[in-house]
């Protein structure tokens, strides 16, 4: 017994070192992650600055009244703000673009680093209140563009290559523990998504992918039909079951070193596919960014020499 103990105990303490060890491959992890979610908030937002009256104020397509009901009490959201100033005599649209100057601006800031937890959470928060508002509007995006505002929170991401860092001058911070955190994160998404398909018979039998391809308001732009289907009836099927192996075997498979490349380019090709057969644009981007930012080389400069504690 004693000799199991001190094999769990020697085996426990290698997982810890390998955790907390720091890997050149990981060097520009902040740097990539912070501008990275940074431009895209800010093109995310831009792409519905068109459309935002008609989905997050008092005149669009739903009531905000309804929106109330579904969301959750103690967080307040962009109607009751909107509300808020209009009753003390500013008016709605004075609250609206000033709401998407402070958006951008906080973007800004994420991108270049600067006060960077601050402005961090701010955008977070920003994102929470539009979040709040408009509930039926939110699909796969939002979630995981909440997660990744909040790893910018919580992770030092202004530690490198950012103006907090010119100003602060402080010492470089390991950034592997952090990006295996991240790593983590991600095979229990797709693990669990892989197992959720998998208890199911429809993706088995590809009419997971027949239905997704014919949901109402996700026609793609780029492809005509789907008539191929007809003539290749396996394509379906071995489309539904590709996508249950590659979540569920995600874990194992892309923690592979020699193959970690090869699945990491099935995993973004899976998500290309997503964007181009259903217009899903900025899910199938952040998943592709979020698979970038956790397993890419991300490695120093072989002309910048620098020392991580």
């Amino acid at each position: 017994m004693q000799i199991l103990g001190k094999q769990i105990s020697n085996k426990l303490l290698s997982i810890e070192n390998s955790f907390f060890q720091y890997r050149t491959n990981d060097y520009l992890f902040f740097p990539f992650f912070r501008i990275s979610i940074g431009f895209f908030c800010a093109i995310h937002l831009l792409a519905i600055l068109a459309d935002f009256d008609l989905l997050f104020t008092s005149d669009g397509l739903i009531p905000l009244e309804i929106f109330s009901v579904m969301k959750t009490q103690l967080i307040p959201s962009f109607g009751f703000i909107s509300k808020y100033f209009t009753n003390i005599g500013i008016s709605g649209d004075i609250v609206n673009n000033c709401y998407i100057a402070i958006y951008f601006i906080c973007c800004l800031a994420l991108i270049i680093g600067f006060c960077t937890r601050t402005f961090a959470i701010c955008l977070l928060f920003l994102h929470i209140i539009i979040f709040q508002s408009s509930t039926p509007y939110m699909y796969g995006v939002d979630f995981f563009k909440s997660i990744s505002l909040f790893y910018c929170v919580v992770f030092p991401v202004g530690n490198l290559f950012s103006i907090d860092q010119r100003i602060f001058k402080r010492p470089l911070i390991n950034p592997s523990p952090y990006r295996n955190l991240l790593k983590i994160h991600l095979c229990i998404v797709y693990f669990t998504s892989g197992l959720d398909k998998a208890f199911g018979i429809n993706w088995w039998n590809g009419e997971s992918i027949w239905k997704a391809l014919h949901l109402p308001g996700f026609k793609s732009y780029l492809i005509g039909g789907y008539d191929i289907f007809i003539n290749y009836p396996f394509l379906p099927l071995f489309v539904g079951i590709s996508t249950v192996l590659l979540e569920m075997l995600y874990p194992i498979g892309i923690n592979i070193v020699r193959i970690r490349p090869y699945w990491l380019a099935a995993t973004i090709a899976m998500h290309a596919g997503i964007v181009i057969a259903m217009n899903l644009y900025f899910f199938g981007a952040l998943m592709i960014l979020l698979n970038l930012c956790a397993f890419a080389p991300l490695k120093n400069s072989e002309n910048v020499q620098s020392t991580v504690h």
